[in-house]
């Protein structure tokens, strides 16, 4: 039982620190950043920003934080987990667009005054369900910042929502610039050959 209990704390620490390289909220931040900025202009075009971000978590896994790290092949309780929260992730996304696109339709649905709440309880709720498969707590707190801003935008609308959004959004960025650097300082790269940990 000991050595079980032992294999898993080794195992959680291997996932944790793949997360220790700021790259998960640098993303997050980059996104609000641009939805914020988005809103503020009224310009559509830059949504188109958010399509390089895409590349941001497997390239910079791939390029930055697998030569530190080493490349861990996890167990199946660890893929099971990562399974079901990419099925929330894709499952938060449809359904905000979906309340986003209803909620611009012209439809006799409720106002955004009664959506925002709505979105950010939906927003918060997904947050801490990604938090808690993937082990990654921070994510608890950037999903109450999230909401909080969804919140902001219902009861104050233009400009001061999508105002408060970026400046969210440059506050998660914030924070995973410097786990990323503190990451590049903790984790130089290793010398060539070095073998891979499996978990």
């Amino acid at each position: 039982m000991a050595g079980r209990i032992s294999l898993k704390e080794v195992e959680l620490k291997a996932w944790s620190s793949y997360f220790e390289d700021g790259l998960w909220d640098i993303f997050l931040g980059a996104m609000l950043l641009i939805g914020g900025i988005r809103s503020v202009t009224d310009y559509v075009w830059y949504t188109l920003l958010i399509l390089p971000l895409i590349l941001v978590l497997p390239l910079g896994k791939r390029l930055i934080t697998t030569p530190r790290l080493g490349h861990v092949k996890f167990g199946p309780s660890r893929k099971a987990r990562q399974r079901k929260a990419v099925v929330a992730l894709i499952i938060s996304v449809v359904a905000i667009f979906a309340l986003l696109l209803l909620s611009n339709s012209g439809l006799a649905l409720p106002p955004r005054m009664l959506i925002s709440p709505m979105m950010a309880v939906w927003i918060a709720v997904i947050f801490g369900v990604l938090a808690y498969f993937l082990d990654f707590k921070r994510l608890y707190a950037y999903g109450l910042l999230y909401g909080m801003s969804e919140v902001i935008w219902g009861q104050f609308g233009k400009p001061v929502g999508p105002v408060a959004q970026t400046i969210i959004g440059i506050a998660i960025l914030a924070i995973g610039l410097v786990v990323f650097v503190r990451f590049l300082r903790r984790y130089p790269l290793p010398a060539k050959g070095a073998s891979d940990v499996k978990a």
